[in-house]
């Protein structure tokens, strides 16, 4: 206790001399109606200036307080919640992971997560590296992975830096997302549009390559730990553990990054989205039949995902029978 009241006088005497030094006045100790006063100010302020940005410090507003801690949803929550399962496809994960062996199709759901800002993925999984990606995938890069070898991707090798540099290698991806803009309109983008090359207005042209990560083993318990599961899924700047990355050589450093989120091409944050996978088939030397040249394939990576894979979520009874009017 006693080192407690030395703290406390000690740091009164600092304050008065802090305070004489700027010569200031310390204040007044504060009284109920004081405080009161205090407290209505700000609202005044607002009143007579507009609104102001609002700080995590600021009180509740009437409207706040007066909705229940049960009904907030996280962007997890909307972006779970916002689409029914594409039709055909098999689901591999609680976490909306689907795929369509047929067509060869991988499905993710998540929400834009960021549109401005320093860009080293294009997607992460949610609750990694949000602050500089630009999708948040409710899938773990291990469940996506899974699903790329379902529809028959082939992964490669992660980039090397020593002794040379080596680019990643592997099975091209094509990404497309999916979504519905305010006004209702479906939306299928291919996902490069939305990242251009910094300093121009020219969109990153180079697909995506099936790296595949690795593992780590932790030398205490011998668990090994998908490394793309910390937030490298489909990267944009080089990782050694990306899942998905650029066969180019692209900086991770800050002041040196190669891409930046396309701005004015990106929905508001928490949009829900869907992101497509699809492989982009390996060339080969076969001939192709004469129809074969004039249908476009269903497994054609550059048509964009029909508006049928993006079903609005079915309402539950409970729903349906809320909205019902009372007779």
């Amino acid at each position: 206790m006693r080192w407690l009241v030395a703290f406390a006088a000690c740091w009164t005497v600092q304050s008065l001399d802090f305070a004489e030094l700027r010569g200031q006045q310390l204040p007044a100790p504060a009284t109920q109606d004081s405080q009161q006063a205090e407290t209505a100010a700000p609202a005044e302020q607002d009143s007579a200036q507009g609104s102001k940005p609002r700080s995590l410090n600021d009180p509740l507003t009437a409207e706040e307080q007066a909705t229940p801690v049960e009904e907030f949803k996280t962007p997890e929550d909307l972006a779970g919640d916002a689409f029914d399962p594409p039709p055909g496809a098999k689901s591999l994960s609680k976490r909306n992971v689907w795929v369509d062996r047929e067509k060869q199709r991988v499905f993710i759901d998540g929400y834009v997560a960021m549109r401005e800002g320093p860009l080293e993925m294009f997607a992460c999984p949610a609750g990694t590296k949000e602050h500089e990606s630009i999708v948040a995938s409710l899938a773990r890069s291990s469940e996506v992975h899974a699903a790329l070898l379902a529809v028959g991707a082939k992964p490669g090798t992660p980039v090397q830096y020593l002794p040379n540099f080596v680019p990643a290698t592997g099975q091209r991806i094509r990404v497309w997302v999916l979504y519905r803009d305010a006004a209702g309109k479906f939306q299928a983008v291919d996902a490069r549009k939305w990242i251009r090359k910094a300093g121009t207005d020219q969109q990153m042209d180079s697909d995506w390559v099936f790296a595949g990560s690795g593992f780590w083993k932790d030398p205490e318990d011998g668990r090994e730990f998908y490394q793309a599961d910390s937030g490298d899924m489909i990267c944009v700047s080089n990782f050694n553990t990306a899942m998905l990355d650029v066969p180019i050589a692209s900086s991770a450093q800050a002041d040196d990054l190669l891409f930046i989120p396309y701005t004015s091409r990106i929905p508001e944050p928490g949009t829900p989205v869907r992101l497509v996978l699809m492989p982009i088939p390996i060339p080969t030397d076969a001939p192709k039949l004469p129809e074969e040249a004039t249908t476009p394939s269903p497994l054609d990576p550059d048509q964009p995902p029909e508006e049928t894979v993006l079903p609005a979520k079915s309402k539950s009874p409970a729903e349906v029978s809320e909205k019902k009017p009372t007779p």
